[in-house]
């Protein structure tokens, strides 16, 4: 029965990635971290999977939308291609990482909470600013970053990506999205890579294809809305399933204080 949560708690999140650029690992991380059936490195290893599957599959089928980006493709490409070393560095430092599973799933959360505040922060300020800036070193340094967060968090760093796009690149929300799809499908697949060069833990194999599967289905439902939906209502879509992840992440830090032993109930 528990399996049968999860997959639809994949569906659900891919779905909002799809649509609003969120990636769905930020949804599915904090989630599965409350339920806690599942280590840190686990969760990790199941998030990326659906998030590359939906994150592939919505490349596809945005196809057209990229081309008519042309404009931005000197902005898009290099991002990428910096996501791509972010994931792989990303996933590095992870691995790497002493600590028990809940100082490391505090760690995880506290840093998710500050970056969400901010991003709802930024986003939801209509006379936000950016900086406008289309070099190509500029957009391969960011992509290192997002990439390198994403893949250390194991959230995908959707919303991250949007609001980190669009202040520095001075994107409309809708083509940040696109930006953030490509970003999420390049860390998430050089760190799955990563994870595969080290051997994938048999816990994942029974609900993995599962999860793939769901997150294809996200991909095709998410697109779909996303065609149809106004830039105004993407960003309210976005705003509202942040201010969900800040409570799960709360509750998941309180949570995992009490666990550690740092702080009693």
């Amino acid at each position: 029965m528990s399996d049968i949560i999860y997959i639809i708690v994949v569906l659900f999140a891919t779905t909002l990635g799809a649509l609003a650029g969120i990636g769905g690992g930020v949804i599915i991380k904090p989630v599965f971290d409350a339920f806690g059936e599942y280590s840190a490195a686990q969760i990790s290893v199941i998030s990326s999977c659906a998030v590359f599957a939906m994150s592939l599959v919505s490349t596809v089928i945005s196809s057209k939308q990229i081309k008519e980006q042309r404009q931005h493709i000197k902005t898009m490409l290099p991002l990428a291609i910096g996501s791509a070393f972010g994931g792989w560095l990303g996933e590095f430092i992870f691995s790497g990482f002493t600590g028990s599973d809940s100082v490391i799933r505090i760690i995880q959360n506290v840093i998710l909470l500050i970056l969400i505040i901010f991003v709802v922060i930024y986003i939801k300020n209509d006379k936000r600013k950016s900086l406008n800036r289309n070099e190509w070193y500029t957009a391969v340094f960011v992509g290192v970053v997002l990439g390198c967060v994403s893949a250390f968090l194991g959230i995908g760093g959707g919303p991250i990506n949007v609001a980190v796009i669009t202040l520095v690149f001075g994107l409309e929300i809708k083509t940040a999205v696109i930006g953030s799809l490509l970003t999420i499908l390049f860390a998430q697949g050089t760190k799955l890579i990563s994870i595969a060069a080290k051997g994938v833990s048999p816990f994942s194999i029974k609900l993995l294809p599962y999860v793939i599967i769901a997150g294809i289905c996200g991909a095709l439902l998410g697109r779909t809305f996303n065609k149809k939906a106004s830039d105004k209502a993407v960003k309210n879509y976005f705003i509202a399933v942040q201010v969900i992840i800040i409570l799960l992440c709360i509750f998941n830090i309180i949570k995992f204080l009490a666990d550690s032993g740092i702080f009693n109930l």
